[in-house]
């Protein structure tokens, strides 16, 4: 079986195990591919550590490093004790048999409680791929570091580190009732389950020289460098690195959907590469909306409207029993579906998923407004 699709029943196995987490596991293969690195946000207790086991779990001969920071932290705790031995010859080694020195894929929670014993060796071995040993740059074989936090970090010696992390999500508890229901019912599916294929140290070689053929356009390439410009206009900058990093792991975004060449909706995937704080994300689609799919912005747009009305209707109820407000929401949703079924009329399921998934969230919420009407 190729490696792509060896991928892409992978990608299905850890959709079917975990509830809502779509985007996240496509980030975390695409990661994979490319070579970067994945920041997780949230709250405990939202599936942070399980993406990461999933993934490693998946990797045949690979080695996995996991540990929990705080600010008591040590060094010996991430890249091994100082061998005795060594020390008898005059040499400061370390012994880092399953440290992360030798993981190809780890996973650090609490990441940003780093202090300055650990933080520089940990930029440099993230970043660099290299781990100085005993004063010497020992490569390090690590494909991909995930890195998770329930804050964004505090103090500017942590602005390096953070800027490690090309891709940053904030990962929120599931939303959906049905799956949430699921996911606390002892016999519910989510959350349980085996991952039907597995992937080798070879495909993910494989993978990677697939990656280098996707082609990228001129236009695209013009369409970045404008992006760029409106970015910095807006007061959002990003080094010339991240650029290279981005661009090259939406080819990866590209492959997985089964695609040889970047489209312009590809370039929405930058969304989440460019921000330093999630309240620049919607900004930054605003700006992208342009040179992608339009429709894209209009269901973020339509689901920010609803949103706002459920939770204006949620608010009213605990203090106002009375169905005028229901009513009126209703119908305010009511309005906000119909626009979105004349935005999908006629056009191909391949332009609107995003539109219909909108459409889905709005109708739930709506359905949940007309349940409190006493008809």
């Amino acid at each position: 079986m190729k490696a792509i699709d060896k991928l892409n029943k992978l990608r299905q196995s850890m959709n079917n195990i975990l509830a809502e987490r779509e985007t996240q596991i496509d980030a975390m293969l695409a990661a994979l591919i490319a070579g970067v690195h994945i920041l997780l946000l949230g709250s405990p207790g939202t599936a942070k550590s399980m993406l990461a086991n999933l993934l490693c779990a998946s990797i045949d001969g690979a080695s996995y490093f996991q540990w929990l920071l705080s600010k008591f932290s040590t060094p010996e705790e991430l890249f091994g004790p100082i061998s005795m031995s060594g020390l008898k010859k005059d040499q400061y080694t370390r012994v880092t048999t399953g440290k992360l020195p030798e993981a190809h894929l780890a996973f650090v929670d609490e990441i940003f409680k780093a202090n300055s014993a650990i933080l520089n060796s940990l930029l440099t071995l993230i970043n660099e791929r290299k781990f100085h040993n005993n004063g010497k740059p020992v490569d390090v074989p690590l494909l991909m570091c995930v890195g998770a936090s329930n804050e964004l970090p505090q103090g500017e010696e942590l602005g390096a580190l953070y800027d490690r992390f090309l891709m940053r999500f904030w990962v929120n508890c599931i939303e959906d009732d049905e799956k949430f229901i699921n996911l606390i019912n002892p016999n519910g599916s989510i959350g349980k389950g085996d991952l039907n294929t597995t992937l080798t140290m070879g495909d993910i070689n494989e993978l990677k020289d697939e990656m280098s053929k996707v082609k990228i356009s001129d236009e695209i390439l013009r369409n970045v460098r404008s992006i760029d410009k409106m970015l910095k206009a807006s007061g959002i900058t990003a080094s010339d690195r991240r650029w290279k990093s981005a661009i090259n792991t939406i080819r990866a975004f590209a492959l997985i959907d089964g695609r040889d060449e970047i489209t312009g909706e590809d370039l929405e995937k930058l969304a989440d590469m460019m921000w330093d704080h999630p309240d620049d994300r919607k900004k930054i689609l605003t700006i992208l909306a342009p040179y992608g799919n339009p429709l894209n912005l209009k269901a973020l747009e339509y689901t920010d409207a609803a949103t706002e009305i459920f939770q204006k209707w949620s608010q009213d109820r605990t203090v106002d029993t009375d169905d005028s407000k229901a009513l009126q929401a209703n119908g305010t949703m009511k309005e906000i579906l119909k626009k979105i079924d004349a935005d999908l009329d006629g056009r191909p399921d391949t332009m609107t998923h995003k539109l219909t998934q909108a459409r889905e969230n709005i109708g739930k919420m709506r359905e949940e407004i007309v349940s409190s009407i006493d008809l």
